[in-house]
């Protein structure tokens, strides 16, 4: 033997189920000319169960990302001139590592919208992105798009940007135009370096998908059949799904077309028929847990943002607009790994986002200082709002943030973002230690066993001021025993473990009114005011 090679292989991806800041994107994305998965990425798959042929195509197999580059070093981020402003996917995974994420999955379920594309086109295209559940007899292969999600174990947001486009009725695409190059003359330029022929800026004329009303059900639908799929995790034997989030975008209403949006960015048109919207397909009715109506998309497992943004990357895409669900997913997963998932992530500052479209009226942006009233409004009532439904990005006199992080469910209990996410953290946690368990003999030994690892999950965080209470009795309460399951639970081997806690709601926002007056605030007025904000 004459010498001895060392060839350095990159260690196979490692997936952590306990964490809560992972990302699944899944749409549609070109590949890039001779793409090809590294090799450690395709063994995963391989274990995963996926064919060769599947992996060959990096198509409807999950790619897992740390870094934005390893998105472009396989796809198209929109700027290889092959565009037509719709690569909404790739916008949205280089937002989410913009914003502070860390790790994310991407699922490509084919290539973008094209100006070319029929509405039968565009029926596919949804098609292949919406989950399948038909089973094949390889079991990997036969789940595309976001059915994908049963073979991911540590995802906690999913998103979905193509969706609008999508679901629009109009043909938003439109090639990009390259403008002409100076003419006349070349001359000479006294002490010129380099290269100095002007860049080519590619420039998309048409607007953003706008949705017309039956384009909102349609959407609708297609969101209530995603929602049914996590929901219904207990169904297809995946509990995982219930722990994942969808965040999605809220499409831009059509009644007005981009040139009018322009000219009156503070319409209030523009909100009255986000309203319109929102009473049609978001009714304030409380359903049972699980099963969501195509009518209805008034669900916890929802999280939708808006308005649209414009970035420092946006500028590749249609009316140079992004949607925002992909930079919402980059500051739940920072704020889960800074701050912890079940705080409001409207503590964490975006970066590169410099404008909103369109803007919203200033009392669209103000949380009610009165309680809510949750149920079906009578048509004289004052709407909500738009806070108060939907996870907004607005300017604020410290910059552009997120004002509010809210689920879509109509009512206290599961409407606030962090405390939908503290119950999927603790579902999670039990669940896995369930799995763990599963064989074991279900008696008084296992019982004490699940309650105790509750007892120091719950404490834990307690600890962390996730949880509300002066001690750790009046924070929760954990009860696995004889008395939580009756005698046909114990025939079937069920095991039942009863949990109730009380989830620390915090003060994201005091308003103090100061009387300006010749004679200064009285110390009772301020204290009135913060007693009330309190």
């Amino acid at each position: 033997m004459s010498r001895v090679i060392f060839d350095n292989q990159p260690a196979p991806p490692q997936v952590d189920p306990g964490r809560a800041d992972v990302a699944c994107f899944v749409g549609l994305i070109r590949l890039l000319p001779g793409a090809a998965l590294p090799a450690a990425t395709a063994a995963w798959l391989t274990s995963l169960g996926y064919s060769n042929s599947r992996i060959a195509q990096i198509t409807n197999v999950p790619i897992l990302l740390e870094r934005y580059v390893g998105f472009t070093s396989l796809f198209d981020d929109g700027s290889a001139g092959t565009g037509f402003g719709t690569d909404y996917v790739a916008a949205a995974v280089r937002s989410f590592f913009a914003q502070g994420g860390r790790r994310c999955y991407v699922v490509r379920a084919g290539d973008p919208v094209t100006p070319k594309d029929t509405a039968q086109d565009k029926a596919a295209k949804l098609t292949s992105l919406l989950p399948n559940t038909a089973y094949g007899p390889d079991m990997a292969d036969s789940w595309t798009g976001v059915s994908s999600l049963v073979m991911l174990d540590d995802v906690s947001f999913l998103v979905a940007p193509d969706l609008p486009m999508l679901c629009a009725s109009q043909q938003d695409g439109a090639a990009g135009q390259l403008p002409a190059k100076p003419s006349g003359p070349e001359v000479f330029v006294e002490c010129s370096q380099g290269d100095i022929t002007p860049q080519q800026y590619r420039t998309f004329p048409s607007p953003a998908p706008r949705l017309a009303s039956a384009d909102y059900d349609t959407w609708a639908t297609n969101v209530a059949t995603i929602l049914n799929y996590l929901s219904s995790g207990s169904l297809t034997h995946q509990l995982h799904l219930r722990e994942i989030q969808f965040v999605a975008s809220f499409p831009i209403p059509q009644d007005l077309d981009a040139a009018t949006a322009a000219e009156n960015p503070s319409s209030a048109e523009i909100a009255q028929d986000l309203h319109q919207v929102i009473a049609k397909e978001m009714p304030e009715i409380v359903l049972p847990d699980g099963m969501v109506p195509a009518g209805n998309i008034s669900s916890s497992f929802l999280q939708l943002a808006y308005p649209w943004l414009k970035t420092s990357g946006s500028s590749v895409l249609l009316e140079s607009l992004e949607p925002p669900d992909g930079a919402l997913a980059g500051l739940l997963a920072r704020n889960a790994l800074i701050r912890g998932t079940f705080t409001s992530a409207t503590k964490i500052t975006p970066s590169e986002i410099y404008d909103v479209s369109p803007a919203l009226p200033d009392w669209e942006m103000r949380s009610s200082a009165q309680p809510l009233v949750w149920g079906v409004a009578s048509p004289s009532a004052q709407p909500k709002a738009l806070i108060e439904r939907l996870s907004l990005f607005g300017f604020t006199p410290s910059g552009l943030r997120l004002l509010s992080d809210v689920t879509a469910y109509p009512g206290e209990s599961y409407r606030s973002g962090p405390v939908n996410r503290l119950v999927s953290v603790i579902c999670r946690a039990a669940r896995r230690m369930g799995e763990s368990a599963v064989f074991q003999s279900n008696g008084p030994a296992l019982w004490g066993r699940v309650q105790r690892f509750l007892q120091n999950l719950l404490t834990r965080l307690w600890t962390l001021n996730a949880l509300a209470g002066a001690t750790v009795k009046d924070a929760f309460t954990v009860r696995c025993d004889q008395t939580t399951m009756t005698q046909n639970d114990l025939d079937n081997g069920r095991l039942i473990c009863e949990v109730t806690f009380t989830a620390a709601s915090t003060i994201e926002t005091i308003r103090v009114k100061l009387a300006m007056e010749t004679s200064s605030t009285s110390v009772q007025e301020i204290a009135a005011n913060l007693a009330e904000a309190s």
